[in-house]
Formats: C-alpha cells, sequence, structure tokens
C-alpha cells in the first residue's frame, strides 16, 4: 500500500515535469525557437529564470502568476496545464496499477496532452505529433490483442466509424459555410483515436468532448476572455474525451450494462 501511493505521488510529480516541457515546447516551437536555448526566461523582460523559479506547479504560486523582475502575468494557462499533465498521469495509474496497460496508457496520455495543448495555443497539429499517436496506438493494439484477446476488427470499425465521421463532418462544414472548420489533422487525430478505442468507447469520447467543449467556450465568451466568432479548438476537447474513454471507457459500460 505505501509502494503504491509513493509510486503514485512519482509518476504524478513526473506529469507535472512533462507538462511543464509541453509548455516550452508549445511556446517555441510555434515561433522557430529552440526548445533547448536559451534557458527558460520571462517572455516580457528576458529574465532568465532560476531553478526555483522554474518549478512546476510550486514556482507559479509562490511567484503569484507574476514574474520577479518585471511583474508580467504568466499565463494562467500552462499553470493549468502542469496540473493536467499530472492529475492524467495519476489517474491512469490508479485505474491500471503497474502494469504494460499503465505503461501504454501513460505514453498515450502524454501525446495527448501535448497535442491538445498545442493545438488550443496555435489550432494545429503537428505531423509528428499523431505519427506518434498513431504508433503508439498500434504497439498497444498489438498488446491487447496478442496478450490480452482482444478482437482486432474492433479497432478498426472504430478507426473506420471514427475518422469518417469526423470526415463527414468536414465535408458538411465546408459546404455549408464554405471553408474548412474542421482541419484535416483533426480528422486524422479521430482516425488513430478510434484505433485506440475500439467501436465500443468512441461514443463515450465524443461525447465528453462535446460536454467539455461546450461548457468552456461558453464559460470563456461569457467572461469575455473570447469573442464568438473565435475558432474553436476541437483537439484539446478531443484529447480529453479520448482520455475519458481509454482509461475509464470500459469500466463506464460495464456500469451501465450491470445497472
Amino acid at each position: 500500500m505505501v509502494l503504491t501511493i509513493i509510486l503514485g505521488v512519482l509518476f504524478t510529480i513526473l506529469g507535472f515535469v512533462f507538462a511543464s516541457f509541453f509548455g516550452v515546447v508549445i511556446s517555441r516551437v510555434p515561433n522557430g525557437e529552440s526548445i533547448v536555448r536559451p534557458a527558460s526566461h520571462c517572455d516580457s523582460c528576458g529574465h532568465t529564470l532560476k531553478w526555483y523559479e522554474n518549478i512546476p506547479i510550486l514556482s507559479f504560486i509562490f511567484l503569484r502568476g507574476k514574474c520577479k523582475e518585471c511583474g508580467a502575468k504568466i499565463p494562467v494557462f500552462f499553470f493549468i496545464y502542469e496540473i493536467l499533465g499530472g492529475l492524467f498521469i495519476c489517474l491512469a495509474y490508479v485505474q491500471f496499477g503497474l502494469s504494460i496497460n499503465f505503461l501504454f496508457a501513460s505514453l498515450i496520455v502524454l501525446i495527448l496532452l501535448l497535442i491538445g495543448g498545442y493545438d488550443y495555443k496555435t489550432n494545429t497539429i503537428l505531423d509528428i505529433f499523431w505519427i506518434i499517436f498513431l504508433a503508439l496506438t498500434i504497439g498497444f493494439d498489438v498488446y491487447r490483442i496478442v496478450v490480452l484477446g482482444y478482437v482486432w476488427w474492433h479497432f478498426l470499425v472504430g478507426a473506420g466509424a471514427l475518422g469518417g465521421f469526423f470526415l463527414l463532418l468536414k465535408v458538411v462544414f465546408y459546404l455549408i459555410k464554405k471553408e474548412d472548420v474542421l482541419g484535416t489533422g483533426d480528422v486524422i487525430f479521430m482516425a488513430v483515436a478510434g484505433l485506440l478505442l475500439g467501436y465500443k468507447t468512441i461514443l463515450i469520447a465524443v461525447l465528453v468532448a462535446s460536454i467539455l467543449g461546450c461548457i468552456i467556450e461558453l464559460s470563456l465568451i461569457a467572461a469575455k476572455k473570447k469573442d464568438k466568432e473565435s475558432p474553436i479548438p476541437f483537439c484539446p476537447y478531443l484529447a480529453l474525451g479520448v482520455f475519458v474513454a481509454m482509461v475509464y471507457g470500459e469500466s463506464i459500460i460495464n456500469l451501465v450494462i450491470g445497472g
């Protein structure tokens, strides 16, 4: 029991650390900057952060969300993003324990976190992200089919159903609005998500993504944090939905069937 708690804490901290690093990727890569040099610094005044100013979660709290030198606000997005990184890894560990399932799930959680965060800030998905997502998904599917006895065609149906549905939405929106409301990256992402989830839990992913997306986007508009005409990033909410379906999908289905 004690070892389980210790491992849970360690994995959660790793989630915080990875999310913090992904924050650097999200901030720098779109601008063509290196993720290695220069060292972490304030974007407003260039102040190089000391080690104690660069601790995930804690530094934001101790600095009260502001640069120590110039007082510029640190985007709260990255604070929430780091919390989510640790929380998601923790939840995956609680659900799967120390297992091969947890290994695959945690790696997939991390790439989902990166895809969702990057799309939220840039409205794009880099090809390398969904390629990594695809590679991890194929590895997880092969393990579940060969070792755990899952039915292989369930995953293919999931990919076709989810990818096909979003492709249809992309075409319909284009015919109606004469613009790409859904990007090609969104369609590819959901096809890979369907390959990961199989057909049984894809509906859970879509429902969770839709509900969270509506709540968060309407809240931001109500708080005047964004305009009604601003583009809505789909992938962050889809990534959250995929996470819930991957980690809790089978449990939810069993609960519904059992109820």
